[in-house]
């Protein structure tokens, strides 16, 4: 019986180490697997941790070369409100000699319409009427102040403010060539005086250089030919015109009369392409 005993122990014993053992392993191994899940975690935390502060420099070097870059913005305020009709001494221009060769009554259609159906383009970004460019800038309308970028290096240069109707945010209302702006001034509403003009402005000098006749402008964009702009005015009472206007000196040059007031200019092809309230025109540039 003792010997049984013993061997009983024994083998108990020996479960008992077996079972020991076994136990030790399983904790040790669990503890293997804590251990590395725990390093895992902390690389992971250590990973996120170095990634977040990664991000938060990265935005930090970006706000502070945006910051950097907001600095060189010039902001001007042109102010409009006290200008009268305002010639500059410059150069003559011949005027261009423009030919009507389709005039076409369109039972009343909308400039966006009319632009989209005969696949005409303009200089702008995608769809966005408010964002348009030429060969050197592009021009962003934001709120109420124009945005000119350099068009090569996207540098932001000019944030400026002046008045105009906000319907005439849209579509190419402005040009700048030689540090001067070419823009307008657009009241929306019936004649009055001192509204619906063409300007110049030395943006160097903050000085204005021309300003054209009242009512000589409310179409919603214009266009630069030479030293010509091409624009256009009309209204109910008014007769409409298409202007050609001298860029050295604001003076009108020459006008053709149309049936109804010109919205929307479009030179494409050797021609200029012209929406009114309800006839569409298609007037040829004769060299």
């Amino acid at each position: 019986m003792r010997r049984l005993a013993v061997v009983t122990c024994v083998l108990i014993s020996m479960f008992g180490l077996v079972a020991c053992t076994a136990s030790e392993q399983e904790i040790t191994e669990e503890n293997s697997v804590v251990e590395q899940e725990s390093v895992v975690d902390s690389e992971d935390n250590i990973s996120e941790d170095v990634t977040d502060d990664i991000d938060e420099n990265t935005e930090m070097v970006e706000s502070s070369e945006m910051l950097l870059q907001d600095e060189d913005v010039r902001s001007i305020t042109i102010d409009l409100s006290d200008v009268k009709e305002t010639y500059a001494e410059g150069d003559a221009v011949t005027p261009l000699n423009l030919k009507i060769v389709s005039e076409e009554d369109n039972g009343i259609t909308w400039a966006e319409d009319w632009y989209y159906e005969n696949d005409l383009s303009l200089p702008m970004i995608e769809d966005e009427y408010n964002h348009f460019y030429d060969d050197t800038y592009e021009y962003m309308w934001i709120n109420e102040s124009l945005e000119i970028y350099e068009k090569e290096s996207g540098k932001h240069i000019y944030s400026l403010t002046y008045k105009t109707d906000p319907y005439f945010y849209d579509w190419n209302n402005a040009y700048l060539k030689d540090g001067i702006l070419y823009g307008a001034s657009v009241i929306n509403g019936y004649a009055s005086p001192d509204t619906c003009f063409m300007f110049a402005y030395d943006l160097d000098n903050e000085e204005l250089l021309w300003r054209s006749a009242s009512q000589s402008y409310n179409t919603l964009n214009f266009i630069v030919k030479d030293d010509v702009i091409i624009c256009g005015y009309g209204f109910t009472a008014e007769k409409d015109y298409l202007y050609q206007i001298n860029m050295n000196t604001g003076e009108i040059i020459d006008k053709i009369e149309l049936k109804k007031k010109p919205d929307l200019l479009v030179e494409q092809d050797g021609k200029i392409y012209v929406h009114t309230y309800s006839y569409d025109y298609v007037i040829e540039i004769d060299s």
